[in-house]
């Protein structure tokens, strides 16, 4: 496996149950190694993000809602928290440590998804629709249950035992749910970044 070097710029492309992509961030690679691939992403970071024709963000939307209409991706700015995104080797899931514009620590985010597929100029991840919050004192809350049946049984019952995987590492506040992290600052050198224009120059 081809690893990324610390301070390299990729892009991270989210996809849709259906492989249609949902939304595309550039990140600077922190770390590549036997703990996961690790990328920061900063406010102000040009995204691209699915809308409907006249531009609105179809992010509120219902999946099923959002999958049935017609959409574009259309360029944004990262105007939420800056984080700090871990996918590890193989695993079903990522977990973000997200700070928001004060830089106080807002929780951690894990997005059920498929193992990550590397390509030369980032991975590409399948969204498995249900979430887990991980608050600050390692609370855990699930997020989009009531959506998680439109990726269908199978599917979503191995995104709901990852999630209790991951549950279970927060709670006994093993790795990545430590403190690990919680004080990262990305180098003065790493301005807020726009999409390179290779972003879409492999087809997920």
């Amino acid at each position: 496996m081809t690893l990324f070097e610390p301070g390299q710029l990729i892009v991270r492309r989210f996809l849709h149950p259906d492989g249609r992509l949902a939304m595309v961030q550039p990140a600077r690679v922190v770390a590549d190694d036997d703990r996961g691939l690790l990328l920061h992403s900063d406010l102000g970071a040009q995204l691209m993000v699915r809308t409907d024709l006249a531009g609105n963000s179809t992010r509120p939307l219902p999946l099923a809602t959002e999958i049935a209409m017609t959409t574009m991706l259309s360029p944004a700015r990262r105007t939420f928290y800056r984080s700090l995104v871990l996918t590890p080797p193989g695993a079903g899931h990522s977990v973000s440590w997200g700070w928001n514009a004060d830089d106080l620590f807002a929780g951690w985010y894990v997005n059920l998804e498929t193992p990550a597929h590397r390509w030369p100029g980032g991975i590409d991840v399948r969204d498995q629709v249900l979430d887990v919050l991980i608050a600050p004192d390692r609370s855990a809350a699930w997020k989009d249950e009531d959506a998680v049946d439109f990726i269908g049984p199978e599917a979503a019952a191995e995104a709901r035992a990852e999630g209790e995987k991951v549950i279970a590492l927060a709670a006994e506040g093993a790795f990545p749910f430590d403190g690990s992290f919680l004080d990262f600052q990305p180098p003065p050198a790493w301005p807020p970044t726009d999409l390179p224009p290779w972003w879409d120059a492999v087809t997920p």
